[in-house]
């Protein structure tokens, strides 16, 4: 597969790509490049998983070394589950599952989980690094990647972590592509501005489109936006609003 070929692949049914010339650029030098999705196990599967599925299948035909990052500490911040671990680690188990079912060859990808990352005081020592480079109120603005509104940060401060996990885990684990809804842009864009300064790899995101609940949503612009897709996405914690695989 060409260079090129591996360029259409990857980007076909994206929503954007920071950069694409970026990509390009490491794709036609040769070299194997590592992507990855982090993805919270907190529940069970619907359909708007499916869409970064299929792009995990054209990273691995793409030829990508690609990681799925169980986010397993990242869901237990985000009280998913109610912050039961156990439950947590369940639902990761399920997601491979669907993963293999939907015809992903799961012996192709590498699966991380968060606690091994928790494990190693390197990590941490990387947390803390980026969290000092990176202003509170930067902080409590990329809040929203974890559908959570810049509010919620005043009645719990772990939550302020959690935007520094996850550009850390992009840095530790020395990614070339981030995949995720696009309502991980200001994730990613972060994880660009924080590796500049480290003199680390920026990473390349490739974002897909976030499919809305069966309720609909509305307009949005600025800030409202980013605030508000959460309440609008296809998500698992609203039921009626799902259509699960």
């Amino acid at each position: 597969m060409t260079a090129e070929d591996k360029l259409s692949l990857i980007t076909r049914n994206l929503v954007e790509v920071i950069t694409e010339a970026e990509l390009k650029e490491k794709l036609e030098s040769g070299q194997r490049l590592r992507g990855y999705i982090g993805y919270e196990p907190s529940g069970l599967v619907h359909i708007g998983h499916l869409i970064w599925m299929n792009k995990v299948k054209d990273l691995v035909e793409a030829g990508i070394h690609f990681i799925v990052l169980e986010a397993t500490w990242h869901a237990m911040i985000n009280d998913k589950l109610g912050g039961d671990i156990d439950l947590i680690r369940k639902a990761a188990w399920l997601m491979r599952e669907v993963m293999r079912s939907v015809g992903i060859d799961v012996d192709r990808v590498e699966f991380v989980d968060a606690e091994r990352l928790a494990s190693d005081k390197d990590y941490w020592a990387l947390v803390i690094k980026v969290m000092k480079m990176t202003s509170l109120a930067r902080m409590r603005r990329a809040l929203t990647i974890m559908g959570r509104s810049i509010d919620e940060a005043e009645l719990d401060t772990s939550k302020l972590i959690y935007p520094a996990m996850q550009v850390s885990d992009i840095i530790y684990l020395d990614l070339d592509l981030a995949l995720g809804g696009l309502d991980q842009r200001k994730a990613h864009v972060l994880q660009r501005e924080v590796a500049e300064r480290m003199g680390r790899k920026k990473v390349i995101a490739l974002h897909t489109p976030i499919l809305t609940g069966l309720s609909g949503g509305k307009r949005m612009e600025g800030a409202e936006k980013d605030e508000e897709v959460a309440a609008f996405k296809m998500s698992k914690s609203k039921a009626s609003d799902a259509i699960f695989v």
